[in-house]
């Protein structure tokens, strides 16, 4: 059983990244409903509720009043991953399914943000919120079980900033983050169980669980903004967020522990993140506004999780090389009257995973956004925003083997996912 499975559940570190319900790779974007229903685009520059301090530190001094933010989104995924069997009859289908449907269950996303201003040129703010996160679920008995099981990251950046108004013009901003990270992966033996112990396969039921992976972890980084005012009508933000690297810390189960529950640890690189942003107001009732935002993906080189009680202190191991990645936004406002405002936007976000890196665990791809969204104002002090994004993710195939150790275990795959995200935010000026 260990010789059968060592190599092929080093790929169950994978994943801890994937599936198409979120951004590219395994980022969130969801650090507001306003921005939600744009399509996030121009989030570094509009500055309309205390939301914005999750992506531009220098537009706190935008408010001369407290303000605060609070919102919810729903991610609702419909994500589907289809195996053809492998070649090999000693892998048989007997008692596994082919198919994963609706693997990534529903999610929902907090953020909850307030900004305080000092004088007229220095504001603080703290913002709370993820970047990252994930969660997929394939069948017990998948076929290809053995890569490819149920995984939950969770994601959560505690961000205070600083902003500081240089002139009327520009502004500055800084802070940082404390990052914490929960992850729970599992996999079971699959097809791999149907290989008869005399040619060197587990024995068991294709729904045993053969690997477990238990870990969380504190991580920190930094993050820069500018805003440049050219009047009240016109805008620029341009923001960078920081490299983090965290460390989680937990117990392995799986071949290379002999299957005894171990302590270990897993490197987790969350990627530098550059964002540019624009907003201009064209009259009383029209705005347009933009983004473009570079994620490096490029840090993201390998996933090891270590301990001195796996075999060579490395539980398991996996070159990644994933790329950098650009996602383009564009949206618009029309302003009705003093109580509703309305809001639309597209964006295009493509994916880091290149077709031969793609695996069952990351069936990632290119994705198009589709958002609406409304504010109404109650009053000068409360605003409620509502927001809504169709997700529509490229159907792409691969293949992948389940074990280096058995001949002809390749598996060829096709997957595809759209997704439906709701929010609701509550604003208040104090």
């Amino acid at each position: 059983m260990s010789s059968l499975f060592k190599k092929s559940l080093v790929a169950t570190s994978l994943s801890l990244l994937a599936v198409q319900a979120h951004s590219a790779g395994f980022q969130v974007s969801e650090t507001s409903v306003s921005g939600l229903g744009r399509a996030f685009a121009g989030e570094a520059a509009i500055a309309d509720n205390a939301a914005v301090g999750a992506r531009n530190a220098a537009a706190l001094t935008r408010f001369n009043t407290t303000a605060f933010s609070g919102g919810l989104s729903i991610i609702d995924p419909d994500v589907h991953a289809d195996v053809e069997a492998s070649s090999n009859p000693v892998l048989g289908e007997d008692s596994t399914s082919l198919d994963g449907k609706d693997i990534a269950p529903t999610e929902y996303v907090p953020n909850i943000h307030i900004i305080q201003p000092i004088d007229d040129k220095l504001a603080v703010g703290f913002s709370a919120f993820s970047n990252f996160g994930l969660s997929t679920d394939y069948p017990k008995d998948f076929y290809a079980g053995s890569i490819a099981g149920s995984t939950e990251l969770v994601t959560m950046n505690f961000n205070p900033n600083i902003a500081y108004k240089l002139n009327d013009q520009w502004s500055i901003g800084a802070g940082i983050s404390a990052i914490y990270a929960d992850a729970e992966l599992k996999r079971q033996k699959g097809a791999l169980a149907n290989i008869p112990v005399g040619l060197g396969g587990p024995g068991g039921k294709p729904t045993d669980q053969v690997a477990k992976l238990t870990g969380d972890g504190w991580g920190f980084g930094w993050n820069l903004g500018t805003l440049w005012e050219l009047d009240e009508n016109n805008r620029f933000g341009l923001t960078y967020r920081s490299q983090s690297d965290i460390t989680l810390d937990g117990k392995y189960k799986g071949p290379k522990s002999s299957s005894n529950s171990v302590p270990g640890e897993l490197e987790l690189n969350l990627p530098e993140i550059i964002e540019f942003s624009g907003f201009h107001q064209l009259n009383q009732q029209f705005a347009v506004h933009y983004s473009a935002m570079y994620t490096g993906w490029d840090s993201f080189e390998e996933l090891k999780a270590t301990g001195s009680q796996c075999s060579d202190n490395t539980c398991f191991q996996k070159d990644e090389g994933w790329d950098n990645s650009w996602r383009y936004a564009l949206g618009a406002t029309y302003t009705m009257d003093e109580h509703w405002a309305f809001r639309a936007g597209y964006a295009h976000d493509e994916s880091p995973v290149s077709a031969e890196k793609r695996t069952l665990s990351i069936p990632d791809s290119d994705r198009q956004w589709w958002s609406l969204g409304a504010t109404y104002t109650a009053n000068e002090n409360l605003s409620i925003d509502a927001g809504f994004a169709f997700l529509d993710g490229d159907q792409v195939d691969g293949s992948e083997k389940l074990s280096d150790d058995v001949s002809n275990s390749t598996v060829d795959f096709s997957a595809g996912g759209d997704a439906y995200i709701y929010g609701l935010q509550l604003n208040y000026l104090f």
